[in-house]
Parts: C-alpha cells; structure tokens; sequence
C-alpha cells in the first residue's frame, strides 16, 4: 500500500512539474508569435511604405519630364518656326539612331539651332547644322564611352570657338589645322580673312572631318552592353 501511495504521490507530483512546463512552452509560444506577428506587421507596412513611396517618385517624376519636354517643345518651337515637326520626328527616332531620348535630342537641337540663328544662318541652315551636331553628340558618347551631357558641352565649341575641350576628343583645332581643312572643304581663304559665320562653318567641317571614326558608332554597336542598357534608359524615360 504505501509503494501504491508513494507512486500516486511522484505522479501527482511530476504531472504538476510537467503541467507548469507545458504551461511555460504555451506562454513562450504565445509571446513569440506575437511578436513574430509584430515584426511581420512592421515589415509589410515598411514595404507598403516604401512602394507608395516608389509609386509616387515616379509618378513626380514622370510629371516633371513631361513639363520639361512640353518646354523643350517651346524651345524648338520659337527656333524653327516653320520645321518643329522636322524635329520633330528626328527626335522620336534619335534613341534608334543615336541612343538619344526624345528629350536629349529636342534639347540639344534647339539650343543648337538657337546658336546658328544667332550667326544668322537661315532656319534650314540652323536645322541641318543643329540635326548634324546632335546626331555626332550621341555617336561620340558611344564610341568614347562619355555621358551624353559630356559630349553634348565639347560639341557646342563649334559656336563657341572655345575648342580646348575638344582636344580629349583628338581634335587638335590649331590656325594651321583649320587653315588646310578651310581650303580642303572650299572655303578658298584663310581663317583670317573669314567672318564669324564663315569660322562657325569651317569648325563644323574640322570636326566632323576629324570625328569621322565615331560617325554611326550607335548603329554599328547597337548590340552592345552598353548601348542596350543606355537604350533601355532611354525607353524608360521616354515611357516616363
């Protein structure tokens, strides 16, 4: 009788031990799922957070480029009044042609048609030398692997005449050099004795004389690393 007692005495023991265990894990196993709950909570209003706030950035700055390119349009308005659909279309084919969006080449057509009218060259005039320079811009920021922007700012020498620039190009503009390539292109005179739209005129020629190597380097590497994610930039900013 007493073993039968002394057994039923360790069980009530032992079942109270394993109850305040059992007891103990239920509790842990509450706490951790509700802070497990907790942090699952943060982290999806973190991530709903942070895409409302990715789709708003977009959303701004897809408003912001189109305000820009409605006041690029402006620009090639008041430049080429009787050919801003010229323009047009070359700027809706620059990213085929010359990895350029739509609002690079507007850009960078109308200032440089604003700085050939500026040395009186008529509107046809101002709207092949403009196309020309930009469609260069794009090419040598390909085949010199620049920023566009960069290339953009060595090609405006040709207006500006300041041509130091230009010399991490290989284009070394000396009066000799331009000399040679004045009378090699008919201009039948030296630069001495050339007006400043004669001088604009001959810096073109010297430059697409001396960058003919990067002329087509967007068609020819189109394939490219480079030129497919600068191509698909710029289908980004054009879908923005």
């Amino acid at each position: 009788m007493s073993s039968v007692g002394k057994i039923s005495l360790d069980l009530n023991v032992n079942s109270k031990n394993f109850n305040k265990q059992v007891n103990g894990i239920e509790k842990q196993t509450k706490s951790a799922f509700n802070s497990m709950s907790v942090a699952v909570g943060n982290i999806i209003a973190n991530m709903a957070t942070k895409a409302a706030a990715s789709i708003g950035n977009f959303v701004k700055d897809s408003i912001n480029r189109g305000s820009e390119l409605t006041e690029l349009e402006n620009v090639v308005d008041s430049v080429f009044t009787t050919m801003a659909d010229k323009v047009d279309v070359f700027a809706k084919n620059a990213l085929d042609t010359y990895g350029l969006t739509e609002k690079q080449a507007k850009r960078m057509v109308g200032t440089f048609g604003a700085m050939a009218k500026a040395f009186k060259y008529s509107e046809q005039q101002a709207y092949g030398m403009s196309t020309a320079l930009t469609g260069l811009a794009g090419d040598v920021a390909s085949f010199y692997n620049l920023d566009i922007d960069e290339a953009y700012t060595k090609l405006k020498s040709v207006f500006t005449g300041e041509t130091e620039s230009l010399k991490e190009l290989g284009v070394v503009m000396t009066r000799a050099a331009r000399d040679e390539v004045g009378l090699a292109n008919g201009f039948g005179k030296t630069t001495a004795k050339m007006s400043e739209q004669e001088k604009v005129a001959l810096r073109l020629a010297f430059v697409q004389d001396r960058l003919s190597v990067a002329t087509g380097d967007v068609i020819r590497t189109q394939d490219s690393w480079a030129n497919q994610t600068r191509k698909l930039q710029g289908q980004i900013d054009s879908f923005k």
